[in-house]
């Protein structure tokens, strides 16, 4: 790939994220308060009201074709498993301090995931991402909890020596 064809993919990217980024905090979506919310309905899983929290452009739809994306981009060639996982990973944050409160809001936070940073989100997600991205809504949580992932031999970050680990599935270890 060209110099100047990747510079115009990371321009792209970072105006995308901006607009996004800047729409949701216009908004109110990005920091809004769900307690109430989650006290009314503590009976179901926090994933599944989050969807029911969708606001117009925040679809079900809008949620599974975000997240197939980010699956497919930071997890292709993983097994199934572990596609479910990095879904489920998306989700645990939602309900994590730390991490914005709605699914567009914790995958374009800066920095979060490799795929955002290099534009591959924006690539046609394979169709087995879809699948585990609906199977995380669901609840489905492989991961045991994570909120963060790596691939050891990609990633060589202090960070990762901070964070507890949970499971390797596939190429991917998950910590907390």
């Amino acid at each position: 790939m060209s110099n100047g064809v990747g510079k115009f993919i990371f321009t792209i990217t970072v105006l995308v994220v901006v607009v996004t980024v800047l729409w949701h905090v216009q908004s109110g979506r990005v920091f809004g308060d769900r307690s109430a919310y989650r006290q009314e309905k503590e009976d179901r899983l926090p994933y599944i009201a989050e969807v029911d929290l969708a606001d117009p452009g925040q679809s079900y739809s809008y949620n599974v074709e975000l997240m197939a994306r980010v699956i497919s981009a930071e997890a292709k060639g993983e097994p199934y498993l572990g596609q479910v996982a990095v879904g489920a990973v998306i989700l645990n944050r939602l309900n994590h301090p730390h991490f914005p409160k709605t699914i567009p809001g914790v995958i374009f936070e800066p920095d979060a995931f490799t795929a955002v940073s290099t534009g591959h989100v924006w690539f046609p997600p394979v169709s087995s991402s879809y699948r585990a991205a609906q199977d995380a809504l669901t609840g489905w949580d492989p991961s045991g909890g994570a909120i963060y992932y790596y691939n050891p031999a990609k990633a060589t970050n202090w960070w990762v020596a901070t964070r507890s680990y949970i499971i390797q599935i596939g190429r991917h270890i998950f910590l907390r």
